[in-house]
């Protein structure tokens, strides 16, 4: 599994200080660390961290965690560009022709929904997308990835942040062929660096599907009060 931690997080500045946004805690518990949890519930012991800004206290963090998951670590030197190019950074390090899952490493969600993205089929796609459909309980939508996605198939359409007609948004949790990787390359070549960038080409060749998340909660910590209403959640539920 790759977990892409590089960015910085500038719109949570006043609540880092200078750390990084991975280890922000959310219920005493660092948010990477939850990522990690989930991933050894569903049996994944292997993943990725792709770092970026401030390296070092990922680094730092990884070696002093007692965990029975293996934690290998790359760094993206261009990390201030799109994310694309974080997931091309991890390329080696995945067996050839495997499978993998990839994860924002700010999202904070559940085993529950990575095990349902996990085990979704990748027969007809390149890459499956978990989707949320409760639009009404996304917080702030208007930052939100939006998809525009046919119900009957399951193939999305259409994807970006400004899209106007569209009936689900991006979780941040994606389940990968390992031919996703030449889909990234050819959008690096002509200049276009982010995922969704190599997701619009996906969508051209009718390879790129969603999955359905149900109800599972899930939101973006990209904002203080993001956080907040993460915390929010989490009391008001009893979750942890």
């Amino acid at each position: 599994m790759i977990f892409i931690a590089a960015g910085k997080g500038s719109r949570l500045s006043k609540i880092t200080n200078g750390k990084h946004k991975a280890l922000i805690k959310i219920n005493n518990k660092f948010l990477i660390d939850t990522l990690f949890q989930n991933c050894l519930k569903i049996g994944i012991q292997e993943v990725i961290v792709v770092t970026g800004f401030k390296k070092h206290l990922i680094k730092e963090h990884a070696k002093a965690l007692k965990t029975d998951i293996n934690i290998e670590l790359i760094h993206n030197i261009d990390w201030q560009l799109p994310n694309g190019l974080s997931v091309l950074t991890a390329k080696d390090l995945i067996p050839k022709g495997d499978d993998f899952l990839l994860s924002m490493c700010d999202h904070f969600y559940f085993s529950s929904l990575l095990d349902i993205v996990k085990e979704s089929n990748l027969n007809n796609t390149l890459v499956n997308i978990g989707i949320d459909y409760n639009l009404e309980k996304i917080y702030d939508i208007d930052d939100a990835m939006k998809i525009k996605i046919n119900k009957n198939n399951n193939l999305i359409n259409a994807i970006s942040k400004t899209l106007t007609n569209y009936n689900a948004v991006d979780c941040g949790v994606f389940k990968c062929n390992y031919d996703f990787f030449s889909i990234l390359e050819t959008a690096k070549e002509k200049g276009q660096y982010s995922l969704s960038d190599a997701c619009n080409i996906l969508i051209k060749n009718k390879k790129l599907g969603g999955v359905n998340i149900n109800n599972n909660f899930w939101i973006d910590i990209d904002t203080p009060d993001s956080l907040k209403q993460c915390n929010k959640y989490l009391q008001k539920s009893n979750l942890s």
